[in-house]
């Protein structure tokens, strides 16, 4: 039993210390490539300024660029859709410039690993645990206390995200930035159909049906007074900019890039990967409903003419 219990207590030690050490030494080499973005006056795109300590694609330095770039005067964020916290969007402008922050997860064992990590009582973090609907959305804005202008919101639920979005009125961040889907195409505002427990594996076996397309949220951005400024070069994630704040960085872009996904995480009915890109993705989604929200009607991917993918 005394051995069980330290070999235990040994591989307890080394997750938690061991991801402490490697953890500080990433965040160095991020805080390296911060200080060498200062110098960067002038961008071709979004691209130009990517890196990644914590976020999953490139979204470390984009956010840490833009805010460099911004006069945001309330620095705080708020993230919906975490996870246990390790890959974000927000951990390393949390960590490299204290920024206040707000995450929301429907994954209870998540949120409670996080309340376990240094990183919870280190820095000011604020966590809700609660599956985000329509209705909800902002009653959960409501009780962190947070109104009006904040410098980012980041979303990315992997399913009804655009309805979110188009819900949120309570806050008014300087910076938007979503997951959008390009298996969904880049010439027409389509989405998934807004329902209120939405699972992304059980609406369809593949994963690949969820969020909306990048002209989804574009339009929808554009209506509640946003400016769209790219992508990251993953074409997984939008960046949008408060329309009055644009100026500030209008010079500094000469492109405003739209990237394609070629990430292939789609799944077969035993949910195991299958690696699909490019049009096998849509061939598998073909027959699902979605939202086609120019015409506001349901419509199926293998009825649209020219869906482009590129």
């Amino acid at each position: 039993m005394m051995n069980f219990l330290k070999r235990n207590i040994r591989i307890f030690l080394f997750r938690i210390v061991g991801y402490e050490l490697f953890e500080k030494q990433i965040f160095l080499l991020g805080v390296k490539f911060a200080f060498i973005q200062k110098k960067i006056n002038k961008i071709k795109d979004l691209k130009d300024v990517e890196f990644s300590v914590f976020s999953q694609w490139g979204d470390d330095g984009i956010l840490n660029w833009l805010t460099d770039n911004l006069p945001i005067n309330k620095k705080i964020f708020l993230e919906i859709g975490t996870q246990d916290y390790r890959e974000s969007n927000t951990r390393f402008l949390l960590k490299y410039k204290n920024w206040e922050g707000y995450l929301v997860d429907a994954n209870k064992k998540d949120i409670d690993n996080i309340k376990t990590q240094s990183i919870f009582w280190k820095y000011n973090l604020n966590l809700k645990h609660s599956f985000v609907t329509k209705k909800n959305i902002n009653n959960i804005i409501r009780s962190f206390k947070l109104n009006g202008e904040i410098g980012l919101l980041s979303l990315d639920i992997d399913g009804v995200d655009y309805w979110i979005w188009k819900e949120i009125n309570l806050i008014k961040p300087i910076i938007f930035v979503c997951e959008f889907n390009s298996t969904f195409g880049n010439q027409h505002r389509i989405t998934v159909p807004y329902k209120q427990n939405f699972d992304r594996t059980k609406f369809h076996y593949s994963n690949l049906a969820f969020g909306a397309s990048l002209k989804a949220f574009i339009k929808l951005s554009e209506e509640k007074g946003y400016q769209y400024i790219g992508t990251n070069s993953n074409g997984v994630n939008a960046y949008f900019i408060k329309k009055n704040y644009y100026r500030n960085i209008k010079k500094k872009i000469i492109n405003i890039s739209s990237y394609v996904s070629n990430t292939r995480e789609s799944r077969n009915k035993n949910y195991k990967k299958t690696f699909l890109t490019g049009k096998k993705r849509v061939e598998i989604i073909s027959n699902l409903s979605l939202v086609d929200l120019k015409n506001d009607k349901m419509i199926k991917l293998k009825n649209i003419k020219k869906l482009n993918l590129k």
